[in-house]
């Protein structure tokens, strides 16, 4: 009968396994192009699943009167979603973050900009930099809004 491992031993046991197979996991975590399309999708279950209570006491929801409050919500429920990035690629689903209140910034900033999408605002798009900082850029009366999505705050760029 082999002892029970105390939970260091086992946190170094997985460390080592990761670490072997970094590479592997990387390259079947890859998503392409079609696929970040998809997990931006207004029209997905998961991402309905949210929207829906965040919009219970608009309905009928009207964009132009309703949908800074929308967005309001969608950014606070996004910030309380810890960031982890991984020394390997890896992406969790909307359901998956919303169990463990966990995600990497791109997922997070794919999961706001596809919420964003579904109270109808159609320019929410997700902005990468060179050193891989994610971002969501919408408009709104006439001004343009930045979400970081690795920090905690929200930026109303100057022009």
């Amino acid at each position: 009968m082999a002892e029970d491992l105390d939970a260091a031993t086992k946190l170094e046991i997985y460390k080592l396994v990761i670490g072997r197979y970094k590479d592997l996991i990387s390259e079947k975590e890859s998503r392409s192009i079609s696929d970040l399309r998809q997990s931006v999708s207004p029209y997905n279950d998961a991402i309905r699943k949210l929207r829906d209570p965040m919009l219970a006491d608009m309905v009928p929801y009207v964009f132009k009167a309703q949908f800074f409050t929308a967005a309001q919500r969608a950014m606070a429920y996004v910030r309380g979603i810890r960031t982890c990035e991984f020394a390997f690629a890896f992406w969790m689903s909307v359901k998956e973050m919303d169990a463990l209140k966990l995600g990497t910034a791109m997922d997070k900033a794919i999961l706001l900009a596809a919420l964003l999408r579904s109270f109808e605002c159609e320019d929410a798009k997700v902005l990468v930099t060179k050193k891989g900082a994610a971002f969501v850029k919408f408009s709104w009366n006439g001004a343009q809004y930045l979400f970081a999505a690795g920090r905690l705050r929200v930026q109303r760029p100057r022009l």
